[in-house]
């Protein structure tokens, strides 16, 4: 089941800080890694049960998938001061 939710006006995201203006964007970035990577992964097994024609992409599907997961948690760590 996926959740919505709102959108935040510019006014209330400027008026936070610093830091959760960060961590919010770091677990934004995060949650969208895993997105792509689930859906990476849902057209790695298409290709593999044969409901579309695969040429090679079911590895290179899952390869990326894997990538984006080990990846996100060092890519999105906080660099310097924002």
């Amino acid at each position: 089941m996926r959740r919505m939710t709102r959108a935040l006006p510019n006014a209330e995201w400027h008026g936070m800080s610093d830091e959760l203006q960060v961590v919010l964007a770091q677990q934004a970035m995060k949650r969208a890694s895993f997105i792509i990577a689930d859906q990476a992964e849902l057209f790695a097994a298409q290709f593999a049960a044969g409901t579309l024609v695969d040429r090679g992409a079911a590895d290179a599907l899952r390869l990326f998938a894997t990538l984006l997961r080990e990846t996100s948690a060092e890519c999105l760590r906080p660099v310097g001061n924002a």
